[in-house]
């Protein structure tokens, strides 16, 4: 795992890539935040690239996200919905299956993320095949109850020595793949709601694929409920069950992947 060094978003459009990138956003009751992390994601994308596309799954929400996704008038973004919902993994998963860009982002609808940095996560992925937004890394700012920054800690703590990962956060919503791998990893992942991103660089560890940190400024107000944190850690059980148990992932992999060996190169 290598950490990256901080650098700004890039205003000049003669800097802009000709690579198509997608954009993946799992929202859930987020009628308040969904515009703004709308148009924070096409900001930064205007100066980074003139082919993109952003993939908003609704994942059953309750309240006015419907109605507010509906008023958007952008032929780049596509809203796909979930008639219930099934949690943030099986929003990320839709959007994989819908994601035609060369590199996908998947970032959080709830706009508590800034994307300023996200030049860096794309040129990142010339390189490495994974790059994972972390609030531990020495350039990013975490704004957020101490309570819940004390939780994130042990249950990295815990990811770590149960699956071997070795990334300093697994829990942020800022991550950036190349689509052809991450396509392979989500359809592996069975984790429907919360620890998704865990079985998904559990997955990715497993097959050798480069992964790289790099920094994030994110502001958090909310707390985990306890039943949330109960079913977090049930989840990554289930998954150290199938990574170290019963190889699950890997005899999972090779049945509906036959030729990801020669695309992995591995």
């Amino acid at each position: 795992m290598t950490d990256l060094e901080e650098e700004t978003l890039e205003m000049e459009g003669s800097n802009k890539t000709r690579t198509r990138i997608s954009v993946i956003m799992p929202a859930y009751n987020v009628e308040d935040s969904v515009a703004d992390a709308l148009n924070s994601v096409r900001r930064a994308m205007a100066f980074l690239t003139e082919d993109y596309e952003v993939i908003v799954v609704n994942d059953g929400s309750e309240d006015g996200t419907r109605r507010v996704l509906k008023g958007i008038g952008d032929g780049r973004v596509k809203i796909v919905d979930h008639r219930v919902n099934l949690g943030k993994g099986a929003a990320v998963k839709t959007g994989v299956e819908h994601a035609r860009g060369e590199y996908t982002i998947i970032l959080d609808a709830d706009n508590d993320i800034d994307m300023k940095n996200v030049r860096q996560y794309i040129n990142a992925l010339k390189e490495y095949d994974v790059v994972v937004g972390s609030k531990r890394h020495p350039n990013s700012t975490y704004q957020a109850p101490l309570l819940r920054k004390f939780l994130s800690v042990g249950f990295n703590t815990l990811v770590k020595v149960l699956l071997g990962i070795r990334v300093g956060d697994t829990q942020t919503g800022f991550k950036a793949f190349k689509t052809k791998y991450l396509k392979i990893i989500m359809n592996a992942v069975v984790v429907k709601r919360y620890s998704w991103d865990v079985e998904a660089l559990a997955v990715t560890n497993m097959l050798k694929l480069r992964i790289a940190e790099a920094p994030v400024h994110v502001r958090q107000e909310k707390l985990f409920r306890m039943k949330d944190v109960l079913r977090m850690l049930m989840e990554v059980l289930g998954i150290a069950y199938r990574l170290r148990v019963i190889r699950w992932y890997q005899k999972n992999i090779e049945k509906e992947n036959l030729q990801y060996k020669l695309i992995l190169k591995i």
